[in-house]
């Protein structure tokens, strides 16, 4: 049974969401080992990160760390051997003599979504020949999502899957937004590795502020630190984190009313005003990386309803 191995021409195209992704919906029915090969000059960081978060994928063994090229190999006789399928996400660059020494498929991973660029993903694709399973789109925008793929298929290229965009995958998680903000941590939370998908700002008007809070679920909401009905609204709809803008201490009674609680939300303090706060966060969405269970969750979700499963299965036969 051969190995697959995600590969992508550029970083930041959407490897590691689309291995977890695929390693979860492998996983509903196959034996599936999943890992991360690191660069060939010393230390990666990123592909040690990049490995932590997909040693979380449902279903999946792996390691827990990045592998080099010599240890992939031998990861791919072992799953051969066991009859297992076995999902290495390579480094952004050219992978085909790797994978022929693997004796793998090829998923090439490209956010492209233009004409001119998709014909640069194609060529590419065409050059890995008979290795190629197949291309696999990342944040498309929904209206281009059929005419990448026709861009594609009418050069002869099969689009494995079309990923749309998603707020979920593109959203930092609570670390993040602490980081880029250079805030202050007044409380730590529970799930500071998850991602947030929605920012939301306290409502300017004399309305309760709590059905407005309601509409999303995994949220951030920013407020300057001394609106405490609206601090108070929103803890009551359990968001993943409190910004509280403007530098300042906010009242004790909020601090004490959040450690106590069941429910551990993340408070940060912001030295910034509201207005640069957002500003801030907003540049974060789309430049994170992967990881924590929510992307994963929404990775599979999006693999097992956008993938061409007949030529996958066809491929692993």
């Amino acid at each position: 049974m051969p190995s697959i191995v995600i590969a992508s021409l550029l970083p930041a195209e959407g490897r590691t969401t689309v291995t977890a992704g695929l390693g979860a919906a492998l996983g509903d029915s196959r034996d599936v080992r999943i890992g991360r090969i690191r660069g060939a000059e010393g230390a990666d960081a990123p592909a040690e990160d990049d490995a932590l978060a997909l040693a979380a994928t449902p279903r999946c063994t792996s390691t827990g760390r990045a592998i080099t090229e010599q240890e992939a190999l031998a990861q791919a006789r072992d799953a051969g051997a066991a009859g297992a399928t076995l999902l290495l996400e390579a480094p952004a660059g050219p992978v085909e003599e790797f994978a022929k020494r693997l004796e793998a498929k090829v998923v090439l991973v490209s956010a492209a979504a233009e004409d001119l660029a998709l014909g640069d993903v194609a060529a590419a694709a065409s050059a890995l020949g008979d290795s190629l399973l197949g291309v696999a789109l990342t944040r498309q925008p929904q209206r281009r999502i059929e005419a990448a793929r026709s861009a594609l298929e009418a050069r002869g290229v099969r689009c494995l899957a079309a990923l749309p965009e998603d707020r979920l995958l593109a959203g930092p998680n609570v670390r993040e937004l602490a980081e880029a903000l250079h805030a202050s941590r007044l409380v730590e939370g529970e799930a500071e590795d998850e991602a947030v998908e929605y920012v939301m700002l306290g409502p300017i008007s004399a309305d309760p502020g709590q059905p407005y809070f309601l509409q999303h679920g995994s949220k951030a909401v920013v407020n300057r630190f001394d609106k405490m009905d609206l601090h108070l609204a929103a803890l009551a709809t359990e968001p993943d984190c409190l910004i509280l803008t403007g530098g300042q201490s906010p009242s004790a009674y909020l601090i004490d009313r959040v450690a106590s609680s069941d429910a551990r939300v993340t408070v940060l303090l912001s030295p910034e005003t509201t207005v640069r706060t957002i500003s801030l966060v907003d540049e974060l969405y789309g430049h994170t990386r992967f990881g924590g269970e929510r992307k994963i969750a929404r990775a599979a979700e999006l693999l097992r309803s956008q993938l061409d499963r007949s030529a996958l299965d066809a491929a692993l036969a």
